[in-house]
């Protein structure tokens, strides 16, 4: 059995002990590198800036335990919801639509908001259409052999200039769709 040399030392001073003499005495003296220190602290002190920037940003982001309108718990997955949409939970949101319906104002509210939300899906489908026509000719890497690793490359050829032209078309109509509905809400 291997031991140690701290294990033959500390035999040797119980031996000592047991016999009456005393041990050999053992001086341990602590160094620190105070330059790696500072670094170190300054790293961490860099570290913590940087959770705390994240945790800021994260912040807004973030749904309140309570509302700041009603001040009334915040616990149901619709109060996260209307709080994103509304900043207040979803009580305060159904006594807002409650108080437009009274008012009459509501229809007018629901419309805009219908025409917003079209309005939005058109901005989206124009940014995809745009983003397909500057895209190259599609290439399919497949592992067809059996020796798996050889793979063929598949390129696609077609008539471009045909889908930049109905892609062209799509952007115009959807563009007048989108001038048609702004004429109805302003944004």
């Amino acid at each position: 059995m291997a031991r140690s040399r701290e294990d033959v030392r500390q035999n040797k001073a119980m031996q000592s002990i047991l016999r009456g003499e005393t041990p050999e005495k053992r001086i341990f003296v602590a160094m620190e590198d105070t330059k790696e220190k500072k670094e170190r602290q300054k790293q961490i002190a860099k570290e913590k800036e940087e959770s705390s920037e994240r945790s800021e940003a994260l912040k807004a982001a973030r749904t309140p335990w309570f509302c700041p309108t009603c001040d009334k718990v915040m616990k149901k997955r619709l109060d996260d919801k209307m709080y994103r949409l509304y900043n207040h939970c979803f009580n305060c949101q159904l006594e807002v639509e409650n108080k437009m319906r009274i008012n009459g104002t509501y229809k007018e509210w629901e419309d805009k908001k219908v025409k917003a939300n079209t309005i939005s899906w058109i901005r989206e489908q124009k940014e995809s259409i745009e983003h397909f026509k500057k895209q190259k000719t599609p290439e399919f890497l497949q592992q067809v052999r059996p020796d798996g690793y050889s793979v063929d490359k598949e390129k696609w050829v077609g008539d471009d200039s045909l889908l930049i032209k109905k892609a062209d078309e799509a952007l115009e109509y959807l563009q007048k769709m989108e001038d048609s509905l702004k004429w109805y809400i302003y944004i």
